[in-house]
């Protein structure tokens, strides 16, 4: 029964799903009859509504055409009001607001482009010609502009702004302008102030005027005025450099100019030039190289032709001026100025090697380096021309007193003036030849101090008078030898040749009696005594009248021989005297014969050589009787006198022979001896006694030199060197000297050491002992007296032992009395 039910249940759900299915059907086919019919519909009205979108399109397009062309219009509208604002501005002119002016033509350059660019409108090329014009209106009233603006801005510079720019020792207010004093010393002292020298070019054009004179260039150049723009700025402003250099003195002279001047004019004049080329260069050029480089910026055309052709016509005209001193008569006072032109020029060098460095100033740079060339040229043949016209110098007055020369003392200060000029002489010299230019300098030095002695002496056969042709040399030597001693010229000219010097009229000697020869006198009768007083009185007399009137200007040297005279004719009188003189004063009238007693002569001995005028009716008051040295004692040159003897009654024997002069080795110890590092750490000292054994000499060691050999072998280099101070000892006199050894005063490179040394030392260490050789060289001078001697002296000294302490490296020296080295003293 149950299965039954379930069925028809069942068969009843079924159905009912049949009848909704059945519905669905129904409705869909509904909807699909329904959806047909829409399609329908909308084909239809797409087909109707295709008209209506054609026609919004065209209507859209139509719009963006019309915004477009009102754009254009926009913009067109807007260029020719642009053009209508610039023209104003450029009918205002530049004068009231030059920035606007400069953007006006910016506008008006922008605008052409524009047009330029749409030529399809058809106003184009009326507004592109008007736009032309106006412009060209424009950049005619901009050159006006930036001639008025450069001109007014550009104004000669007075010389004191030039002064301000100098550097303190080179203003007028320090120092004149030119070389300066011939006699001064400073020259080299200011030429090195003059090489750390700074200088301040002056202002030219304010700064703040700079810009706009630049962008008013640019807007020419942009223009195609760049010719319009280098005519402008070179006649301004080379007009107002030349009137610079017109207010600061700078003169155009030709050769004839030149040449017919005074020398003391023409030297002023080039003592000027000389202030002039180095304001113009480092102050007038240098600025106009900087304004010129800010003004015509990026402008690269312009720019160095610019700065060239504002400058060429100055730099010529100081040009001209050195080469018509170079090229003009040589003569020995030129030669210094053409030194000084010759130092400006070189001073100069890299600054005008940098203001003239491009191609456009090729022309100035090699014009001066051409003047350098000549100037050194006639410098060297100037010193050619010197030295012959030393040598030929014709002057026939003779010093009448003996004194010195005015030629030896001009030539000395225009050798001693050389001097301070070496470090140019040197560069000068190198111009033309590479050899070394020290050599060139000692020779030509050489050859103008001999051609001067080749000179004196001619003129001392002037004198007919052997005595004072002696008396002449001798002052005029002396001269020499002491002005080279005080200068520069002595290290260049060298010991050896001041001693050649002094020896070379060694040869010349005398000898006589102004009493006679008769050494004896004990068979003299009372005549004779009588005859050779009247003789002694005459001879006298008559050789003071003479050479009382004989001068010998060094104080030092006249003291000299006047010591030299009295100690000679003071103790020769007095025994003479002594001996014979009471054989006349017994007699009568002994006044007529014994006319001078030995205070007379000491007296009349302190007037000797001052060149004084006295009067023949009082011979009593004569007082010079160098004839009885220059004739009876032979004169050699400046302080050597050879006294070969005066005879009164007495004989003189010859001259002692030199004591040696004695050092003493007292003490010798070495400390810190390590022979890994022998020079920098062993210490070496010595103690030197020097003793001076003669009575009567004078001994000074100007530089005493000591060196210090391992086993007294001097085949190898020296371990060690000492050198000390001048050492002065008098007659029997003698001193300690400490000294100590460093391997550093022994030259300007220090001492190799041979292995074979270093090998022995540490051998020597060893054992405890060691040995050393102590070599010498002294520059001695001695005198007696007006004598004097200069010579270089190496003594012998013995080999000296060292006793060295094991471990520590000291030692001292092992003998039993001090070590003596003999240095002989030549006569």
């Amino acid at each position: 029964m149950g299965v039954p039910r379930a069925m028809e249940a069942l068969r009843g759900r079924a159905e009912v799903i049949r009848e909704s299915l059945q519905k669905s059907q129904n409705i869909t086919e509904n909807m699909v009859s329904i959806l047909g019919s829409f399609d329908h519909r909308l084909s239809a009205l797409e087909t109707a509504m295709r008209p209506t979108q054609i026609r919004t399109h065209s209507i859209r397009r139509a719009h963006e055409n019309i915004d477009k062309t009102l754009k254009a219009a926009e913009t067109i509208l807007g260029q020719f009001d642009l053009i209508r604002k610039a023209e104003a501005k450029i009918l205002r002119g530049p004068h009231e607001d030059l920035e606007s002016y400069l953007e006006a033509i910016d506008m008006l350059r922008s605008n052409l482009q524009f047009f330029s660019e749409n030529k399809s409108f058809k106003s184009t090329d009326s507004v592109v010609n008007h736009t032309n014009n106006v412009l060209a209106k424009a950049i005619s009233k901009l050159e006006d502009e930036f001639r008025n603006l450069l001109e007014l801005h550009s104004k000669p510079v007075e010389p004191d702004r030039l002064f301000d720019g100098l550097p303190n020792n080179l203003r007028p207010s320090a120092t004149s302008p030119g070389r300066g004093d011939p006699g001064s010393k400073s020259h080299a002292e200011n030429q090195k102030n003059i090489e750390n020298a700074v200088y301040t070019p002056p202002t030219l054009i304010q700064p703040r005027v700079l810009p706009l004179l630049h962008a008013l260039a640019k807007q020419m150049v942009l223009a195609g005025h760049q010719q319009q723009l280098f005519r402008i700025y070179r006649d301004t402003r080379a007009s107002v450099l030349e009137q610079s250099l017109k207010k600061l003195g700078v003169e155009r002279l030709s050769k004839d100019d030149i040449q017919k001047m005074q020398w003391e004019v023409l030297e002023a004049k080039i003592g000027n030039w000389i202030h002039y080329m180095r304001i113009a260069v480092k102050l007038l050029f240098a600025g106009e190289k900087k304004i010129c480089d800010q003004i015509l910026d990026g402008i690269d055309s312009l720019r160095d032709q610019c700065f060239s052709e504002v400058t060429a016509n100055s730099v010529a005209v100081l040009l001209s001026f050195g080469e018509a001193i170079a090229k003009s008569k040589r003569s020995p006072e030129k030669l210094f100025v053409i030194l000084d032109m010759y130092e400006i020029m070189r001073e100069l060098q890299s600054e005008i090697e940098y203001l003239f460095g491009t191609k456009c100033c090729l022309e100035m740079r090699e014009s001066a380096q051409s003047l350098t060339k000549r100037l050194a040229q006639t410098a060297q043949e100037t010193f050619v021309d010197f030295e012959e016209e030393v040598e030929k110098d014709a002057t026939k007055t003779a010093v009448v007193d003996g004194t010195v020369h005015p030629l030896t003392s001009y030539v000395i200060n225009y050798v001693k003036f050389l001097f301070d000029y070496q470090s140019t002489l040197k560069q000068l010299f190198q111009e033309f030849d590479d050899s070394d230019p020290d050599e060139q300098l000692t020779t030509i030095t050489t050859r103008i101090m001999q051609a001067l002695q080749n000179n004196l002496d001619g003129k001392s056969k002037q004198y007919k008078d052997p005595a004072l042709t002696q008396l002449f040399l001798m002052n005029n030597i002396h001269y020499i030898v002491r002005s080279v001693r005080r200068s520069e010229a002595k290290d260049l000219l060298g010991d050896d040749w001041i001693l050649q010097c002094l020896t070379v009229q060694g040869n010349t000697g005398g000898g006589g009696g102004l009493l006679g020869g008769d050494s004896g006198g004990s068979g003299l009768s009372r005549a004779m005594v009588k005859d050779r007083f009247k003789s002694f009185n005459v001879q006298f007399e008559e050789i003071h009248l003479r050479q009382s009137q004989w001068t010998i200007p060094d104080s030092e040297l006249r003291e000299s021989l006047r010591l030299a005279v009295a100690e000679v004719l003071l103790p020769a009188f007095r025994s003479f005297l002594k001996r014979f003189g009471p054989m006349i004063e017994n007699g009568k009238n002994p006044g007529k014969y014994i006319r001078f007693r030995p205070e007379d002569l000491e007296r009349m001995l302190s007037e000797f050589f001052e060149g004084k005028l006295m009067a023949s009716e009082e011979p009593e008051e004569y007082s010079s009787i160098l004839q009885l040295v220059l004739t009876v004692l032979g004169t050699v040159t400046a302080m050597i006198i050879l006294i070969v003897g005066i005879t009164m009654a007495s004989k003189y024997g010859p001259q002692p022979q030199h004591q040696p002069l004695i050092i003493k080795i007292h003490a010798f110890s070495v400390s810190g001896l390590n022979v890994s590092n022998l020079l920098m750490a062993t210490n070496w000292d010595i103690t030197l006694l020097f003793a001076n054994q003669n009575s009567e000499l004078e001994v000074a060691i100007d530089r005493f030199r000591s060196l210090l050999y391992y086993n007294y072998s001097s085949n190898y280099d020296p371990i060690s060197c000492a050198v000390t101070k001048a050492i002065h000892l008098g007659p029997k006199k003698q001193r300690v000297v400490q000294m100590k050894f460093n391997s550093t005063q022994c030259g300007e490179e220090q001492p190799f050491l041979d292995e074979k040394v270093l090998e022995g030392i540490k051998e020597d260490e060893i054992k405890g002992e060691m040995s050393f050789g102590i070599g010498m060289k002294l520059m001695v001078s001695y005198r007696t007296g007006i004598l004097g001697w200069d010579y270089e002296l190496k003594p012998d000294c013995p080999k000296v032992h060292i006793g060295i302490e094991s471990g520590t490296g000291n030692g001292v020296v092992i003998f039993d009395q001090p070590k003596v080295c003999l240095v002989p003293l030549r006569d």
